[in-house]
């Protein structure tokens, strides 16, 4: 980060010290407009004098929160948007939404859905919720941390949009380490598999989670092809060889009883995507 220059409006301003923060700055800099290490503790008041756009990324909740109480009394121009990208709950961002809104600065609620290697990169998942008129004036700009999407007004909902997509990539890391697991009982290594399995997640299964996405929104869940009564067996013998490899069959028995609570429902001839209606009873 770059030593600050306290002209009016020629500072972007980060709080945030951790590999994510220094990452984002490092995306942000200009050649005329320094990127600026803003600390709340240290009460420096120039910085956010001349700031033109402020970027939240603690490492905390309690740490952000601190930050923009002492926003709320600082000479921050009201021109100037907060962007938010500490990971939090719907609560906190709409919490912090409020404190912007009381000083008249707009505000976007961010969530960074990737690694600090990842940030820059253009396939780089972000999300924003909040102020359309801050993410419009400041796309651009916000395009240089990776893709940029917008979700609509309400701070809370990229929140949401975090928790929901690290669900799905926590489950799927895990059901990868499942399978690397397993297949490593026959001595297979991890490396030899990662191929095989990235390409059939990038064909096979984005096109089933496509399918499966308009019977979640439609609520018809066609069994034409594969259906709950079908799967069931080969999930007994997933059970089978985990336990045969000494594994820990939690993942797997979890799979097997959401399937048979699904078929006791009276979906055994509907799709596996029926199993969103036991996930929501």
């Amino acid at each position: 980060m770059n030593s600050p220059d306290h002209s009016p409006g020629s500072t972007i301003a980060i709080t945030g010290s951790g590999p994510r923060g220094a990452a984002l700055a490092g995306a942000l800099a200009e050649p005329h407009r320094p990127v600026t290490a803003w600390h709340p503790d240290r009460h420096d008041d120039g910085v956010l004098a001349s700031a033109s756009f402020v970027l939240l990324c603690a490492e905390d909740p309690a740490e952000a929160h601190r930050a923009l109480r002492r926003l709320a009394t600082s000479p921050l121009p009201a021109s100037c948007p907060l962007v938010n990208l500490t990971s939090g709950t719907g609560e906190q961002a709409r919490e912090a939404s409020a404190v912007a809104a009381e000083r008249g600065n707009p505000y976007l609620h961010g969530a960074l859905m990737a690694h600090p290697e990842h940030v820059g990169r253009p396939d780089t998942v972000l999300v924003y919720s909040g102020s359309g008129e801050a993410f419009r004036q400041h796309e651009e700009r916000l395009r240089r941390l990776g893709g940029a999407t917008y979700l609509g007004p309400d701070a809370a909902t990229a929140s949401l949009y975090d928790v929901a997509l690290l669900n799905l990539a926590w489950a799927t890391l895990l059901g990868f380490l499942q399978t690397a697991a397993l297949l490593g009982t026959a001595g297979v290594r991890a490396r030899t598999v990662s191929p095989l399995l990235t390409h059939w997640l990038a064909t096979t299964v984005s096109e089933v989670i496509t399918d499966y996405a308009g019977q979640v929104d439609d609520g018809v869940y066609p069994g034409d092809e594969e259906w709950l009564d079908l799967d069931a067996p080969l999930m007994d013998h997933l059970v089978a060889a985990t336990e045969a490899g000494g594994l820990d069959p939690a993942l797997p028995l979890l799979i097997r009883t959401l399937t048979r609570r699904g078929t006791d429902a009276g979906h055994g001839r509907d799709s596996f995507a029926s199993l969103i209606e036991v996930i929501k009873d």
